[in-house]
Formats: structure tokens, C-alpha cells, sequence
């Protein structure tokens, strides 16, 4: 299943609330587990087959239902026909941005009619600025002090946290570069179907989890935040109406850093950037309305990316050297012609959260 690509075409086609997409989605992997991979059947029979065993009246697929069979059935046939129209739209088509072909706005022809779609205009650069300058002063960045004290407690227990990555075949230098702000040296996102099942504890891994602690699913990079903030670790609640974004890629598949960050000419690629997952300088909140332009739009994202350079810059690397952030040179999208807000986060609660990680890092170490 092309999860990402669907979330998107739920959001923005179906327009559907955040917790309706997820909830889609759940009962697609829920699907997936049991009847092998989506894309799979929609390729051989358009999903024909599938659907016909996910019939409520006399149900045949092999999925277990708690509760009332046929009502837990209507619900999960629901999910996988949504599934078939994003396919059906050509939503299963992406380009080099990662965007649907569904959902970019260009000339395409309509299946079996062979007419072609209209073509319409592009949002120009003013209207961009426009949308950054109603966009920057709801973003909420974390207080440089907060960051730098992670930073600095990276260099006080780098050189032994380092050895212990090592001893388990982890490159520590893919979470604790020089500077690093990584809250969870050894936690990543997972990626692909075998480390989804993992995490969800569905299936062990086949080996031993790639350069990696632990698999996380978004909850580690919101500790920090929550402690700052709330005084206590993430409880699965965030603040209302906003949603955690990162400022750059931190997985392997599509990374973006070729068109986001600059490199010496003599290296082919950096190290996997797994460290940015839970960077203390690479997450922001966001009103989730904002989400898709901050996800699609190279300028907002650089906007955005460059705004944490200059607040964090002076007391860690944002990014893996010899990475570095791109430059803009447009006098129109500098830093200093937007109202940021101020960053947020009290001191008070950071002591707490160093004191919360190093028991996950001892924890997550002598589990392996």
C-alpha cells in the first residue's frame, strides 16, 4: 500500500478530518496483514477479488473481527474500496516530489475518454509569500536553550553512548555527529511493511533491526516537547489543532536532501539520516492546515528550515556534517521579512526530560 500517497489523497480529495485518515489507513494495514498487500491485488484484478471476499452478507477473507462479523467487515471492504478509488484516480502515480499524480496539478488524460484535463494556473510567487506570511506566525519552534542543553548533554555522554551503539553494529555517527541534537540516539521511524509489523509487535523481524534501538511510530520526537511544555512525557496528546512536522527527511525512501541541503562534491551521499528523527532542532508544531504546504512547497520548507538554522545554528549542527542547510538568495523570502513567533518551552522541565532519556537509552541499550 502506498500509505503516504493515500493519506494525502484522503485529506485532500476526500477531505477527511486527520482521525477519519487514520483510521482509513489502520484498516487498510489491518487488511494488508492478513491478505497480502494492496497494490498486489489491485494490479492482478483491480481489487475485484478482495472486495468480493469482504462481503458482509457472507464474508470469506481471513482477517480476524472482534465483535460482530459482518458490521467489523462492512467497515474494513469500506477502507479497501476507498483504496481502489485512490488507485482508480491515478493517485498510485508519483512524481520525483512524492506528490500523486491525482493531486498535481497538470494536463492528464481522463481514463477511456481520452480528453484532457484543463490546464489551470499555478499559484504565483506572491501568492506563496502571502501564504507564508499568514503561515510563519503560527509555526512554533522550540526555545535555542532547550536545544542547546540536548546538544550539550550529547557532548557530555557522547563518547559512551557511542561505544555502546557500536558494540551492538550501529554507526553512532549516524545519530551522535559533532554538535548533534538528537534527543534518542538509536530511535528511528520505521519503514516498509516487515518494520511496521515489528513495531505493531505483529511479526518479529526476519534480523536484526537495521542501525537501530528501536523502531518508534512518532511518539519519541513529542517527549521533549511535552516535557517542555507540560511539565510530564508524551501521553499521546498533543496541543489541539496543531501537528508535529520535521523540518527535514530523516528516512531513507525519497529523501529529499539532494534539493534541501547542500554537499562537498567529492561525497556521493551521507550517512542514512535516521538522527533526525527525534533532532531536538528538527521538529516544529504546526496548525495541521498547514501540513501540505509545508510538506510540498519547496519554498515554505526552506523558509521554514533556514528559520531553525538561525535560531539553533550558534549551538549545534541542525544537520550531519559535512551537510549544510541551502542558502536562499531571494531577497524576497529572507528570515527578515516574516513575523515569527516566539519560541516556546519553559527550562524548567528540561532537566526532567535528560533525566527521562537517559533511562530510555539504558533501557533500550541492555534490551539489545
Amino acid at each position: 500500500m502506498q500509505e503516504e500517497m493515500f493519506k494525502v489523497w484522503l485529506g485532500v480529495e476526500r477531505e477527511l478530518k486527520a482521525k477519519t485518515v487514520g483510521s482509513r489507513v489502520s484498516d487498510c494495514k489491518r487488511v494488508e496483514r492478513y491478505e497480502g498487500d494492496l497494490d498486489a491485488h489491485y494490479d492482478t484484478d483491480g481489487l475485484a477479488g478482495l472486495m468480493d471476499r469482504l462481503n458482509p452478507g457472507g464474508p470469506e477473507h481471513k482477517i480476524p473481527i472482534n465483535g460482530n462479523r459482518k458490521n467489523g467487515t462492512a467497515t474494513l471492504k469500506s477502507a479497501v474500496s476507498r483504496y481502489r478509488d485512490f488507485r482508480n484516480g491515478g493517485g498510485g502515480t508519483a512524481d520525483s516530489t512524492g506528490v500523486p499524480a491525482k493531486l498535481r496539478p497538470q494536463v492528464r488524460q481522463t481514463r477511456g475518454s481520452g480528453a484532457g484535463w484543463p490546464t489551470w494556473p499555478q499559484p504565483s510567487d506572491e501568492d506563496l509569500l502571502e501564504l507564508a506570511r499568514a503561515m510563519v506566525p503560527l509555526v512554533r519552534f522550540l526555545d535555542p536553550r532547550i536545544v542547546h542543553a540536548v546538544a550539550e548533554d550529547n557532548r557530555h555522554r557522547g563518547a559512551e553512548w557511542s561505544s555502546r551503539l557500536e558494540a551492538l553494529g550501529i554507526d553512532p555517527a549516524i545519530y551522535l555527529w559533532e554538535g548533534s541534537p538528537c534527543a534518542f540516539p538509536g530511535v528511528r521511524r520505521w519503514a516498509g511493511s516487515t518494520e511496521r509489523a515489528a513495531l505493531r509487535k505483529q511479526d518479529p523481524p526476519d534480523e536484526a533491526l537495521s542501525q537501530c534501538l528501536e523502531l518508534d511510530d512518532n511518539a519519541y520526537p513529542r517527549h521533549l516537547w511535552a516535557f517542555v511544555c507540560t511539565g510530564k512525557s508524551f501521553r499521546n496528546q498533543g496541543p489541539d489543532g496543531y501537528q508535529l512536522a520535521h523540518l527535514f527527511d530523516h528516512k531513507a525512501y525519497r529523501n529529499r536532501w539532494r534539493d534541501e541541503m547542500d554537499l562537498p562534491r567529492d561525497i556521493d551521499a551521507p550517512v542514512p539520516l535516521y538522527g533526525l528523527f527525534t533532532s531536538a532542532a528538527n521538529s516544529v508544531y504546526t496548525p495541521g492546515a498547514f501540513l501540505r504546504p509545508t510538506d510540498f512547497s519547496p519554498r515554505l520548507r526552506s523558509l521554514i528550515q533556514r528559520r531553525a538554522l538561525q535560531l539553533y545554528g550558534d549551538t549545534c549542527n541542525i544537520v550531519p556534517p559535512p551537510l549544510a542547510v541551502k542558502r536562499c538568495d531571494d531577497p524576497n523570502w529572507a528570515l527578515d521579512n516574516f513575523r515569527w513567533s516566539a519560541p516556546v518551552g519553559g527550562m524548567d522541565g528540561v532537566r526532567d526530560f535528560l533525566k527521562f532519556r537517559r533511562e530510555c537509552m539504558g533501557k533500550l541499550i541492555d534490551k539489545r
